[in-house]
């Protein structure tokens, strides 16, 4: 009989926040699973620059250590897929659709099997619709086919049953796993938070932790030693108080799938009497969160007040292009027109570039609010000094007013003294040793860099 032993190897998101891909193999079942399998922006950092060189092929990122040397586990080929390898590893589950922990799979073999929530299925298939340049084989995910899930269910892996439940994050679909092994029952938060506007999901999960025996807690500690401590409704009444006292262009600048706070915005446009304007990469992405089932904050598209800006100074891609053209003539708005009539709007953005602003030319006296804090992929990878720069040149000013996707110090602390592990494992955070003395709870195992293995019998 085989012995009951649980390894488990951290091939990313050991002393950084993302990049995690965290493979459990259970030898007593005989089966292996990845949990998240997502892109380190750190090592993307070190040794690629955006926008001039990237990735070439499945072995350069092998050899830098951006993905695990195990056999047969990637895909052959660009664009014929029947002859890749059957995967070693028995299944990937995905936490929730944010690059830092879905960005890899675009290099697995088609033949692995991906489960994904609902929510994150249409994030990932909507964004990857919308690269436009296929330069790299990360930026390659077709062919993947996904199995999905819902809160509750459980999903069996021979013996070995994962089960998702959802909690709140910064982006719809988000879930952590209870997973039942040969040693006992593992948790894995993902990425998870207690303050934002639904925060009865995450204590959803803490309910179910509460129920189990858990043996290894897996959790994130993002933001262990520094939290504003905002919540969305923080946040809603600070950006109402400065939109409202201001006369020119609102510039807001978050997240493209951050749809918590393209609410709070549009809510804010709502009683301020502006238009809320998106561009056309925004506006798919929220159309695809709007078919998650049980969304649970409806916004109408077609309402005449969400405006999708057309650049007439740029010739748009292929894929603006077929965006663009599914959109009334009346709800399309011109770079020009926003220029001119700055104090009518509030002009989304994600991460501008000065040459984004430039092209605005906003009026002295506009404001630019920063309401996203964790620059976590290459697109966000702007020279902010430059940015702040041209922001002086045209007479703007700056405030920051965020609510994170991750929880709190105390509400970390909490979610591990209610789950009572018998082990914890941290991911996701620069400060582990921090963590473990906050919390003061548990037997604590650190992994020490990316490769480490934790052996649990």
């Amino acid at each position: 009989m085989p012995k009951k032993v649980v390894e488990i190897i951290f091939y990313g998101g050991v002393k950084e926040i993302g990049g995690n891909k965290i493979l459990i193999r259970d030898k007593g079942l005989g089966k292996s699973i990845f949990l998240d399998f997502g892109k380190s922006f750190e090592l993307s950092r070190m040794y690629y620059e955006f926008p001039f060189n990237y990735p070439e092929s499945i072995e350069e990122l092998i050899n830098i250590d951006a993905v695990p040397p195990i056999q047969d586990l990637y895909t052959k080929s660009e664009t014929n897929f029947e002859n890749d390898p059957e995967p070693t590893i028995d299944a990937f589950f995905i936490s929730h659709p944010h690059l830092d922990h879905y960005g890899h799979i675009s290099l697995l073999s088609r033949k692995a099997r991906i489960f994904v929530g609902q929510g994150a299925k249409n994030i990932i298939e909507v964004g990857s619709k919308l690269i436009t340049r296929k330069t790299s084989p990360e930026l390659n995910y077709n062919g993947l086919k996904f199995e999905t899930f819902k809160t509750g269910d459980e999903i069996q892996i021979g013996d070995m049953v994962v089960k998702p439940i959802h909690v709140d994050h910064s982006i719809p679909g988000a879930y952590g796993f209870i997973i039942y092994t040969s040693i006992g029952t593992i948790a894995y938060t993902g990425d998870f938070r207690i303050h934002g506007a639904h925060k009865e999901l995450t204590e959803d999960f803490i309910r179910e932790l509460e129920k189990e025996e858990i043996k290894v807690l897996i959790t994130e500690g993002t933001h262990v030693e520094f939290s504003s401590g905002y919540n969305e409704e923080d946040v809603r009444r600070k950006l109402l108080e400065v939109i409202d006292e201001t006369k020119e262009l609102i510039i807001a600048d978050f997240g493209k799938s951050d749809y918590d706070r393209f609410t709070t915005f549009y809510n804010i446009s709502k009683q301020v009497k502006r238009s809320i304007i998106v561009d056309p990469k925004r506006y798919a992405i929220l159309q695809g969160i709007l078919k998650i089932p049980n969304i649970r904050t409806k916004v109408d598209l077609m309402d005449p007040d969400i405006l999708v800006v057309r650049d007439e100074k740029k010739r748009p891609t292929k894929v603006e292009k077929e965006i663009l053209n599914t959109i009334p003539d009346e709800k399309k708005i011109s770079i020009t027109d926003i220029s001119k009539n700055g104090e009518k709007y509030i002009y989304s953005v994600f991460f501008a570039s000065s040459r984004d602003i430039k092209k605005v030319s906003p009026s002295r006296g506009s404001i630019y609010i920063l309401s996203a804090s964790e620059p976590f992929n290459e697109e966000r990878e702007i020279s902010f000094e430059k940015l702040i720069n041209w922001l002086e040149f045209f007479g703007v000013s700056m405030y920051s007013i965020h609510c994170s996707g991750h929880a709190t110090p105390n509400h970390l602390k909490r979610l591990i003294i209610h789950a009572q592990p018998e082990i914890v494992i941290p991911v996701h955070t620069l400060r582990p040793i921090l963590f473990r003395n906050f919390v003061n709870f548990g037997d604590w195992k650190i992994p020490d860099s990316r490769g480490s293995r934790i052996v649990i019998e």
